[in-house]
């Protein structure tokens, strides 16, 4: 949490370092911070294309938390526009500041959006496409396999998955989140506990499932070339 409440307070402070340009194709040939990039650009059209934007999107304030969450991402906001495009991009999107600082602030967040600062670093985002594929006979009810186990211990393991041992399912999810709980409990960890709210208390790590905004689900859907055209923005500086 601290680390996300310095990489904001940093991006809206008055220093600037590396032209916005390097740190944009630094982030966009970095596995993690280029999904996100990847993310935010799909995510935040709606701001980024609108001349005076009144609204910032959930999924444009998720992208960005994602990517603020990644060192490529931090330098990013820290960069010098050498354009008058590149600073129209970061007046455009200070309209998300509120919202995203507001996130920041919280000590647990949705599963969305601890699934989403996994998926931006490159060690959480593989942990989690194994836990993905080896634990799909426990999502679906069926039995915990020794590789599925073995995948959790790894990804629980990763710096970036911490917030997924405390996520909340905010009944927003294109899955079924508390199923999924559920069966980990009762087919990895032996537990058959009912679970009436959607914080956890005990030890037993939560774990969901990849949907939206992940980089499985976004390849092939922001063309490479818009990436390197683009002349990032990032927040304000």
């Amino acid at each position: 949490m601290w680390f996300l409440m310095v990489v904001l307070a940093t991006l809206w402070s008055a220093g600037c370092a590396i032209p916005c340009e390097e740190a944009r194709l630094k982030c966009a040939y970095r596995k993690g911070c280029g999904t996100a990039l990847q993310n935010y650009l799909m995510m935040c059209s709606s701001v980024l294309d609108n001349p005076e934007p009144s609204r910032c999107p959930e999924v444009c304030q998720y992208s960005l938390i994602a990517l603020t969450s990644t060192e490529e991402g931090k330098n990013l906001m820290e960069c010098e526009c050498s354009d008058d495009f590149c600073e129209e991009q970061k007046r455009r999107s200070d309209i998300c500041r509120p919202q995203v600082m507001a996130y920041v602030n919280q000590t647990v967040v949705s599963c969305r959006i601890a699934q989403l600062i996994c998926a931006a670093d490159a060690l959480c985002s593989t942990a989690l496409d194994y836990y993905n594929r080896y634990c799909k006979a426990m999502f679906n009810g069926k039995k915990c396999t020794p590789r599925c186990n073995n995948s959790i211990n790894i990804l629980t393991r990763q710096e970036k998955a911490a917030k997924l041992t405390t996520c909340k399912c905010d009944g927003h999810e294109d899955y079924d989140c508390h199923g999924i709980r559920r069966n980990m409990d009762k087919l990895c960890f032996h537990k058959h506990k009912h679970h009436k709210n959607s914080t956890r208390h005990d030890k037993t790590p939560d774990l969901y499932p990849t949907v939206v905004l992940t980089s499985k689900n976004l390849a092939g859907k922001v063309n490479a070339s818009f990436l390197v055209l683009v002349t990032f923005f990032a927040f304000v500086t």
